[in-house]
C-alpha cells in the first residue's frame, strides 16, 4: 500500500516538473519574444552616444509666406559624461538624459502598420503628421569594436514623431527605415520635447569633495595663483608660500562643499551676450579651478549683477555673472559672500592656524627654557617613562639625572594638548629678514619649547613629513606691540599669538612636579598625631592623639564631637597620602608670606611612625589660613612649600579654629 502511494506521488511530481519545464518555459520564452517584437529599437539602444533633437513648433507646416523655424539640440556622451553641444556646449542634465535613454531602450509600440498600405487606403504620411514631423530624433549608437578599430562611425537612426491618435493618449512614429508607422505612448514626446534650459545641468561643479585633488584660485590675470593640493588625508598649499604650508582641512573641505552646491541662477543671460564691460568676464575677478581624477572644472566669476546691492552691509549672498571653463555661455550664479571672501583670501582664510599640529600620544620628551635658562643651557626637561604608561619624570636644571622627580601626568598631558592646539591670531610674516626677526625679539626668545616625538606608525603626510622633533620659539618685541610672536624651527613663517600665550607655557619646575608628595606603605603605622602652636611652645596642643596597636580608632574617638572625628580621620588619611593642591616654593624657609607679609610658621603637625623612618617623625609646618581655599604648608624633609587640598583645609579648620566653626544646630527638646 505504501509503495503504491509513493509511486503515485512520484508520478505527480514528475508531471508537475514536466509542466513547469516544458509548458511554462515555452510561455516565458513566448512572452520574451513578444516583448522583443514590440520593441522598436534593437540592442543599439543600449549604446547610444549621440542624440539630436529637432523640435518644430506646433503652428503648422512651413510655407513660403510663414516659415516655421525648428529648434535643434544635440546631446553627446564624452567619456562618462553627457554634454549639450548644440546650440552651445554645456554639461547636460544627467537625470533628463537618463530618462531619455530609458525611454528609447524600452520603446514599444501598441500597434503598427506598413507605410505601403497607405496608398491602397488613399492616405499619405500627412494624415499622420509625419510629412512634417513635429519631433525628429537622430540617434547615433557607439560603433562596434571592429568598426572603432577601423575608424568607421556607426550609422545613425532617425525616429520621426507625428500627430496624435484620434483615441487614447498615443501618437504616431515613423520607423528608422521609414517602412512602418508605430503607435506609441505619448510619454516619448514629453521626454524629448524639452527646451535648452531643461537639458542644461544647473550644477556647476560635479567633482565631489572626496574626489577633489587640487584647488587653484586666481583673483586676476596678473595676480599670483593660490594652489591647494590634497596630500593623503590633509590639504597643503603649494603656492603662494615659499615652502609647503598646511591648509586647514575642515575649512578647505567646507569651501569645497560650498562650491559643489553652487547652481546656475539664470541661464537666460546667455541669449543676450551682455557687454564684457558689464559682466567683467574679460578679466574675471575670481577664477576657480577644481581638479579631480583625470578631470578638471573651472568657473570664472565676473562682476555682480547688481553692484550697489552687493555693496550693502549685511548681504549674505551676491549674484555674479559667470562662465564655465572657456565656454561661451554666460550665466549668473548666486554665491555666499563668506565663500567669495574666503576664496579671494584663501592664503589666510584656508590656512591652518595651528602652529604645532602634532599627536600628543607620540611625545616622548619635552624641553622648556626661558631666556636665562637657554643662555646657561639649563632647560627643564620632562620625559615619558617607557615602563609606565602615561607616567612622566622631571629633570630640573642642575639636578642629579639619576634621581629624577615624578611629574604631574595630567598637567603634562594638559600642556601637550594646549601646545597641539596653539593657534595664530594673525600670520605676521612668511619671509622675514634677519632685521625683522631681531625687531620681533627672536634674537632672545622668551620661551623655547622642544618636543621629541616617536616615529609615526605610518606617515600620513609624506610631503610635509612626520618629524621626530619640533622646536617652538616665542618672542616679545616690546614697545607698544602687545603681541607674542612664534616660529617653528625649519619654517620661515612668523605667527602672532594672544598676549597671554606665555602664561600657558610656564618653565618653573614646581608647576610640573607630581602633586602626590609622599605615601606611607601599608606596613607603616601612625602611632601618634600632634598639632601644636609653634609661636607658643608652652601652650597646650590643639590635638594630641596616641593610637595603640590594640585599640580601634573609633574607640579612641568615641568622646570626640562628630566634627573632630571627621577632621582627625581626614588628617590621618592625609598623613598617609600627602598631596598638594599646588607647589609654591621648592625650598623650606623659616618664614612664609601670609597676606603679603613675611611671618613665621604658626602650627606644627607631627606624626610618629612605626617603624620609625631614618629622617625622624613626619612633620608639616602650617601657616595661618588666608582664604576659603588657601593655607600654606611646608615640609623641611621635602624642601617644599605648598597649598593644601580642600579636604585637609576643612579638617584643619575644625582643629585650629574650633571657636569659628559654625556649631551644628541644636536638637530641639521633646515637648
Amino acid at each position: 500500500m505504501r509503495s503504491k502511494i509513493t509511486f503515485i506521488l512520484l508520478a505527480l511530481n514528475l508531471a508537475v516538473f514536466g509542466y513547469l519545464f516544458f509548458i511554462q518555459r515555452d510561455a516565458a520564452a513566448s512572452r520574451t519574444i513578444q516583448e522583443n517584437r514590440r520593441r522598436i529599437l534593437g540592442p543599439e539602444a543600449a549604446t547610444i552616444d549621440r542624440i539630436q533633437i529637432t523640435l518644430t513648433p506646433a503652428e503648422g507646416a512651413p510655407s513660403a509666406a510663414a516659415p516655421v523655424v525648428a529648434s535643434q539640440l544635440t546631446l553627446e556622451r564624452r567619456s562618462d559624461r553627457w554634454l549639450l553641444t548644440t546650440p552651445a556646449e554645456w554639461p547636460a542634465n544627467e537625470f533628463a538624459v537618463r530618462r531619455m535613454l530609458n525611454e528609447l531602450q524600452f520603446l514599444e509600440h501598441e500597434t503598427s502598420f506598413p507605410v505601403a498600405d497607405l496608398t491602397r487606403n488613399g492616405q499619405t504620411l500627412a494624415d499622420y503628421g509625419l510629412d512634417h514631423p513635429r519631433l525628429v530624433l537622430t540617434i547615433t549608437p557607439a560603433p562596434s569594436e571592429s568598426a572603432a578599430k577601423k575608424g568607421v562611425p556607426a550609422a545613425s537612426l532617425t525616429l520621426k514623431i507625428g500627430g496624435d491618435t484620434a483615441v487614447g493618449n498615443r501618437l504616431y512614429l515613423l520607423s528608422p527605415d521609414a517602412s512602418i508607422i508605430h503607435v506609441v505612448n505619448r510619454t516619448l514626446f514629453e521626454q524629448f520635447a524639452l527646451n535648452e534650459a531643461a537639458l542644461r545641468s544647473a550644477q556647476l561643479f560635479t567633482i565631489p569633495v572626496f574626489e577633489a585633488r587640487a584647488l587653484t584660485l586666481q583673483t586676476s590675470t596678473t595676480a599670483p595663483r593660490t594652489r591647494l593640493r590634497r596630500d593623503q588625508d590633509e590639504w597643503i598649499f603649494e603656492a603662494p608660500f615659499p615652502v609647503t604650508t598646511r591648509a586647514a582641512k575642515d575649512r578647505t573641505e567646507l569651501a569645497l562643499n560650498s562650491l559643489h552646491s553652487l547652481q546656475v541662477a539664470h541661464f537666460g543671460i546667455a541669449d543676450h551676450h551682455p557687454d564684457p564691460a558689464v559682466t567683467g568676464l574679460a578679466t574675471p575677478s575670481l577664477r576657480i579651478t577644481l581638479e579631480g581624477n583625470a578631470r578638471r572644472e573651472t568657473i570664472a566669476l565676473g562682476l555682480p549683477l547688481d553692484p550697489e546691492a552687493a555693496a550693502l552691509p549685511g548681504v549674505k549672498t551676491v549674484e555674479y555673472y559667470a562662465r564655465l571653463d572657456e565656454r561661451s555661455v554666460i550665466f549668473t550664479v548666486t554665491v555666499p559672500v563668506r565663500l567669495v571672501a574666503d576664496l579671494r583670501d584663501a592664503a589666510t582664510a584656508l590656512r591652518d592656524r595651528r602652529i604645532l599640529p602634532f599627536d600628543p600620544s607620540r611625545v616622548t620628551a619635552i624641553s622648556l627654557s626661558d631666556a636665562p635658562a637657554r643662555e646657561q643651557n639649563l632647560p627643564l626637561r620632562i620625559q615619558k617613562l617607557d615602563s609606565i604608561e602615561a607616567a612622566w619624570r622631571l629633570l630640573t636644571p642642575g639636578a642629579d639625572a639619576t634621581a629624577p622627580l615624578r611629574a604631574d601626568g595630567p598637567y603634562v598631558d594638559h600642556l601637550l594638548q594646549r601646545l597641539s592646539r596653539l593657534e595664530a591670531v594673525r600670520f605676521a610674516n612668511d619671509a622675514p629678514t634677519p632685521i625683522e626677526l631681531e625687531n620681533l625679539g627672536f634674537n632672545r626668545p622668551e620661551r623655547t619649547v622642544t618636543i621629541q616625538l616617536s616615529a609615526a606608525p605610518s606617515s600620513s603626510n609624506p610631503t610635509i613629513g612626520a618629524p621626530t622633533s619640533l622646536s617652538l620659539e616665542l618672542a616679545i618685541p616690546g614697545g607698544a606691540d602687545p603681541s607674542i610672536y612664534a616660529r617653528v624651527a625649519g619654517h620661515p613663517s612668523i605667527y602672532a599669538l594672544k598676549p597671554d600665550a606665555l602664561e600657558y607655557i610656564p618653565v618653573a619646575a614646581r608647576i610640573y612636579r607630581d602633586r602626590q608628595l609622599s605615601h606611607l606603605p601599608d606596613s607603616t603605622r601612625i602611632t601618634r598625631l600632634v598639632i601644636k602652636p609653634i609661636t607658643f611652645p608652652d601652650a597646650k596642643p590643639l590635638l594630641e592623639l596616641a593610637i595603640p596597636a590594640d585599640r580601634a580608632l573609633t574607640d579612641l574617638l568615641s568622646s570626640e564631637s562628630p566634627a573632630r572625628v571627621a577632621a582627625i580621620t581626614a588628617l590621618l588619611k592625609s598623613v598617609r597620602d600627602l598631596r598638594a593642591q599646588s607647589i609654591v616654593r621648592e625650598n623650606f624657609p623659616a618664614t612664609t608670606l601670609v597676606d603679603g607679609v613675611e611671618k613665621p610658621w604658626s602650627y606644627l603637625l607631627e606624626a610618629t611612625l612605626e617603624p620609625a623612618p631614618a629622617s625622624g617623625p613626619f612633620t608639616i609646618h602650617l601657616a595661618e589660613r588666608t582664604g576659603a581655599s588657601t593655607q600654606l604648608a611646608g615640609s623641611p624633609s621635602l624642601g617644599l612649600v605648598f597649598n593644601l587640598e580642600q579636604p585637609v583645609l576643612d579638617a584643619l579648620w575644625a582643629i585650629l579654629y574650633p571657636a569659628k566653626d559654625p556649631a551644628a544646630p541644636a536638637t530641639p527638646s521633646a515637648p
